[in-house]
């Protein structure tokens, strides 16, 4: 006969009893149902991780400004933010014999339809090119006004300067932009990486770091300068123009299929 059977057995026979009946029994069509949902969201929450981190349009810039000439040591900026919002600042140099660090401040903000902001992007870089170019031209030209001058007599001399005084009170290329920065984020909304546009030979790198949670008050210290071919300045220029260009188009791209 069987003895009495111990507790260790009646423990593995009730927990055997409670998988089979709830553990390993099959799935009903309801809990298959619900079990593949959690799956599919689970793996949808992966795949927007991901592609966050692999998105190259990460890399694109957030804003490109143009700052445009008061007096030496003051200037004003338009920064076209996105395709929809243009922000206005001022930039005043910490110390004017020393023009690598400023405080900017954003004194207004504008909401602009896309047509607008773009309108505003392309007219501020064609006034950037022509103003530079227009510079590079003028310093050949007066190149060899130098050389000619040299057999010009005294009064030949004094009338070409009032000359070149009218021309100068007349020349449209003052309302150029004194220079453009591109800024690229690091830490989004506090501290970005500039590249700045002085000529169409020379390039610089600067820092724009938030010095307020309210991001309206910024400062600007300039650290690296560089004289570089015309060719490749032109070639960093327009592809940063093209990946902010791009990097809109598809925001726009993605607010619209979210819409829908």
């Amino acid at each position: 006969m069987r003895g009495p059977s111990s507790p260790c057995m009646c423990m593995q026979e009730y927990l055997k009893q409670y998988l089979n009946g709830i553990g390993w029994r099959p799935l009903s069509i309801v809990e298959q149902q619900y079990l593949e949902k959690i799956k599919y969201a689970i793996a949808e929450q992966q795949r927007k991780f991901y592609a966050k981190i692999l998105n190259p349009f990460n890399l694109s810039p957030i804003s490109t400004a143009f700052w445009f000439y008061v007096i030496p040591s003051l200037a004003i900026g338009v920064s076209v933010t996105s395709l929809g919002e243009i922000d206005i600042y001022i930039r005043q140099a910490m110390e004017p014999t020393f023009a690598n660090i400023f405080s900017a401040f954003i004194i207004l903000e504008f909401h602009v339809p896309f047509s607008l902001a773009f309108l505003i992007l392309a007219l501020c870089l064609g006034l950037f090119l022509t103003g530079k170019i227009n510079k590079l031209l003028q310093t050949e030209k007066n190149q060899l006004i130098t050389e000619q001058e040299e057999s010009l007599e005294a009064l030949e001399k004094v009338a070409e300067e009032k000359h070149r005084s009218i021309i100068e009170v007349l020349n449209p290329f003052k309302l150029a932009p004194l220079s453009m920065t591109i800024f690229f984020p690091v830490f989004r909304d506090h501290t970005d990486l500039g590249i700045v546009f002085q000529d169409l030979d020379y390039l610089s790198i600067a820092v724009l770091q938030a010095l307020e949670p309210t991001d309206k008050i910024y400062s600007i210290f300039r650290f690296i300068h560089a004289q570089v071919p015309f060719s490749l300045v032109i070639l960093i220029l327009f592809l940063a123009i093209h990946l902010f260009l791009s990097d809109e188009v598809n925001k726009i791209e993605q607010r619209a299929c979210e819409d829908i």
